[in-house]
């Protein structure tokens, strides 16, 4: 008796599952093919689409120039990279700065550059470039989160 009370917990906490993810994922990367189709995504992931597109646009040309200081004052610090394969903690801009050509690598570039806002992949932990070589997401600067213009983006992480 023990046993079948396991199994139907076990199907009816899958079947939870399975509907939550229905749910939490309302359109996915390859049915995107409009501004409107992405800011609905980023509205429903974020609260709101507002900056996003601009963050990405100015992010592309940042990096496309090695404006360094430009993309060094838009990460979130402390950061963790691969720098000489070995994992490093970058504390601050400077640093940031001064190991740019190890963080920023032709591959990062690479991703920033061909990615497009329309159809990029975006779940609740922020939005991805490339295959995940560079990741940003919005941080809260009130504690409610409820105001978007009180929240600022961020590079969170470079997989380099």
């Amino acid at each position: 008796m023990t046993k079948i009370k396991v199994v139907i917990a076990f199907i009816v906490v899958g079947s939870l599952i399975y509907s939550l993810n229905a749910v939490a994922i309302p359109l996915q990367t390859d049915e995107i093919n409009t501004i409107e189709q992405m800011n609905a995504q980023l509205d429903f992931l974020f609260g709101s689409h507002e900056g996003y597109q601009s963050f990405i646009d100015q992010l592309k040309e940042d990096i496309a120039h090695q404006n360094k200081a430009a993309v060094a004052a838009v990460v979130k610090y402390p950061l963790k990279v691969d720098i000489a394969n070995k994992r490093v903690l970058i504390k601050n801009k400077q640093q940031f700065i001064h190991n740019y050509e190890e963080i920023i690598t032709p591959k990062v570039k690479k991703s920033v550059a061909k990615q497009q806002f329309i159809g990029m992949f975006a779940n609740w932990q922020g939005m991805m470039f490339g295959s995940g070589q560079l990741w940003i997401s919005g941080y809260c600067l009130d504690k409610t989160c409820k105001d978007p213009a009180q929240t600022r983006i961020y590079i969170k992480a470079i997989n380099n």
